[in-house]
Formats: structure tokens, C-alpha cells, sequence
């Protein structure tokens, strides 16, 4: 997913925390600066409730790592770890690591907002524009998936079997949430929202697989570190959310001439008046909604098969309750995207075929149109290259 790191700083877990707070609080901030009084006081304090849990979550599992391997690097923390292995006397030392490998996976990706636990609280939201809102989302869930992959990839001899069941839980409990939300969903910023976490709720299925892929085949045969593999699928994750940004700047666009686009049912039949900006709108659904060929149908296509193959390959074994588990994650999975599947079809055909409640004569704003159109042009050029390799 990223690239192996040579700078000391980029491998030390407390720098690397520190950078993953300051991220959150700045985005933080920026998504209240419209707010005044005792209304930022409140969505602050509700802010800090939410959080500071998670926080406390994640500095505990940094602590218990450091101190288990005597480090707080990564690379040191991995040999340390690998040398200490044989020794009985370290029993107690593998346990606190890997506790802390757990608290830090879970806390970063919770801290990240993947478990929306202060989705209830709008009002943030309602003083931002989409693209804004979008930006407030992905911010922190790239950051937070950037660290997950750098600390498992690195920090392997640390009883990867159970990391690859955390990421197993983790996978289903964002998918199930994500999907569970999007049935009841009536505004476009929580949509968008929710399709974000749900690609990353595929991505961390995917991390799993491939752990497991890693573990028992020729992955590490052949010193293909974690790193390396995620970073295959990685531009299809991107391109999802370059959808994603591309839909919040045509709702953007729109409102800035009028009223501002809350709701689905605003643009019902509005490719009778903007054909140009409604059939760039319908692309996007149509990329999001996982047509074949699409970074949405190349990642979920791509989790499905190894979740399968993972299922057949280790029912045989002793452990076939485990991989059973990973057949029902696979049929979550596929059940999530359907919804996200149906939710993009729905609005689709709301653009189309609806009857207008509303004429949109004035023009889009030009910048975000223009914006809107090269997350088309992109996502587009991406499924054509993945067509052509296919």
C-alpha cells in the first residue's frame, strides 16, 4: 500500500501515532471552524466523548508493543520479537505484544471514524459543503488504513494468525454497520459517508485474505512483504473514492446557483435539464454501483474469490470452523455491496426516469463541475485499463 520505509521517524510507533492524532484533530477543526459559541463547545465536547476512548485504546497498545519488544521501531521491534521467539521466558513478552498489535489495529481504525460511533452527531456536517464533508471522512480512514498496513506488514512475527482474525472481526463488524446504516440513510452526506467506509470495510476484508494468502503460500517464499501485496489493489480503493469526491462536487456544483442538494429526492429527473452534469452523476453511481470493470467490481471481485478460495483450501483442516468464518464474511460482503448496489441503482433512476419536482435551468458552478468531470474522466480511464488487461 505504501512504500517500504528508510527514514527512522517513519518507523517509530510513537511519531507514527503522533502524526495519526494531529491528522484527525487539524481535520477536526476544519470541519467546525463554521461553527460559533456554545454550538462548537457542544459538538467539541460530544467530539471528545466519542473519541477519547479509542485514543486511550490505541496509546495503550503502542505502549504494550514498545515495551514488550524494547523499542519503539519497527524494524527493531520485528527482530527483536523474531529472536526472542525460541525462548520460554518470553511467553509473557509475546502475549503483551500481541495484545498490543490488537489494541493498536482496532484502536487506529476505530479512532479512524470506521465505526461511526459519532455518526449521530450532524451537526458538523450541516456547515459544510459535500466535498468538504467527504474530505472530513477520508481523511482520517486513509491515515488510519496507512498505519494498520504499515505496523501489521512489519510487525509479522507477531502471531499473525490472530491478526488475520482481528481483521476477519473488524472487516465484518465495518461492513455489517456500514450496510445496517446505509438501509435507513436519507441524506447525500451520510451516502457518501457510508460508501466510503464500506470500501474500506473491503479493503480490511482483503488485508485479512492476504495475511492468510502470505502465511500459507508463496508469498513469503518469495519475500513479497504485505506492503507489496496490498499495493496492487490500493489504486482500485483510490479510484472508489475518487467517485465518491466526484459526486459530492456535482451536489456542490448544483447548490451553489440555488438552494443547497440535501436529499436524494431534489434530483429527481434532473438529466431532463442538465444532461451534461446528470450524466456525469449517473457514471459515477453507475462506477460506485460495481459494473464490471469498475475499481468497485475489481476490489469486491477480488475479496470474494480469496475469501472463497481461503474457505476451500483450510475447510479440510483442523481449523474448519475458523475458515467457515471467512465463507460467512464473504457472504456479508456480498450483501453489503448489493446494498451499496441497490442504494446507487435507486438514485440512478431517480435522476432519470423520475418526475422533476423542480427545474434546474441555472448553470452549474464551473469549477466544481470541471472537478466533477475529471473524477469521471479518471474513473473511466482506470476501468478502460483494467478491461484492456483483462
Amino acid at each position: 500500500m505504501i512504500p517500504e520505509t528508510k527514514y527512522r521517524m517513519a518507523n517509530d510507533l510513537y511519531f507514527l501515532v503522533f502524526c495519526f492524532e494531529l491528522v484527525l484533530y487539524l481535520n477536526f477543526m476544519l470541519l467546525t471552524r463554521g461553527l460559533r459559541g456554545m454550538q462548537k463547545q457542544v459538538v467539541c465536547l460530544q467530539q471528545l466523548k466519542a473519541t477519547l476512548p479509542l485514543t486511550v485504546i490505541l496509546l495503550t497498545g503502542v505502549v504494550l508493543l514498545s515495551t514488550a519488544a524494547d523499542s519503539t521501531d519497527l524494524n527493531v521491534i520485528q527482530k527483536n520479537l523474531q529472536s526472542s521467539g525460541q525462548e520460554l521466558a518470553s511467553l509473557p513478552n509475546d502475549r503483551s505484544a500481541m495484545l498490543g498489535l490488537i489494541l493498536i489495529v482496532s484502536g487506529a481504525l476505530f479512532r479512524a471514524g470506521l465505526l461511526p460511533v459519532h455518526f449521530p452527531n450532524r451537526l458538523p456536517l450541516k456547515e459544510v459543503t459535500h466535498l468538504q464533508a467527504v474530505m472530513a471522512i477520508l481523511i482520517p480512514v486513509a491515515v488510519g488504513l496507512l498505519i494498520m498496513v504499515l505496523v501489521v506488514s512489519q510487525v509479522i512475527e507477531v502471531n499473525l494468525s490472530s491478526v488475520e482474525q482481528l481483521l476477519f472481526f473488524l472487516s465484518l463488524i465495518v461492513l455489517t454497520v456500514a450496510a445496517g446504516l446505509l438501509l435507513v440513510e436519507k441524506e447525500w452526506k451520510g451516502i457518501l459517508y457510508l460508501i466510503v467506509i464500506q470500501s474500506a470495510g473491503v479493503f480490511l476484508a482483503l488485508l485479512s485474505a492476504v495475511c492468510w494468502k502470505w502465511r500459507h503460500e508463496s508469498l513469503a517464499a518469495e519475500t513479497v512483504s504485505i506492503q507489496q501485496a496490498m499495493r496492487v489493489y490500493t489504486p482500485a480503493l483510490l479510484f472508489i473514492w475518487v467517485a465518491v469526491i466526484g459526486l459530492a462536487c456535482f451536489l456542490d456544483s448544483l447548490g451553489q446557483r440555488r438552494s443547497a442538494i440535501l436529499y436524494p429526492e431534489q434530483l429527481r429527473g434532473l438529466i431532463f435539464d442538465q444532461r451534461l452534469s446528470g450524466s456525469a452523476a449517473v457514471i459515477l453511481l453507475a462506477l460506485l454501483m460495481g459494473i464490471p470493470g469498475s475499481a468497485a467490481f475489481l476490489l469486491n471481485w477480488q475479496v470474494v474469490v480469496y475469501l472463497f478460495e481461503i474457505h476451500q483450501e483450510a475447510s479440510k483442516g483442523t481449523l474448519a470452523i475458523v475458515h467457515a468464518g471467512y465463507l460467512g464474511l464473504s457472504i456479508v460482503l456480498i450483501v453489503s455491496t448489493t446494498l451499496v448496489a441497490f442504494t446507487c441503482a435507486k438514485l440512478i433512476l431517480l435522476i432519470c426516469f423520475a418526475k422533476p419536482l423542480a427545474r434546474y435551468r441555472q448553470r452549474p458552478h464551473r469549477g466544481l463541475a470541471l472537478i466533477c468531470y475529471g473524477c469521471v474522466l479518471g474513473a473511466l480511464l482506470f476501468s478502460l485499463q483494467y478491461l484492456l488487461k483483462f
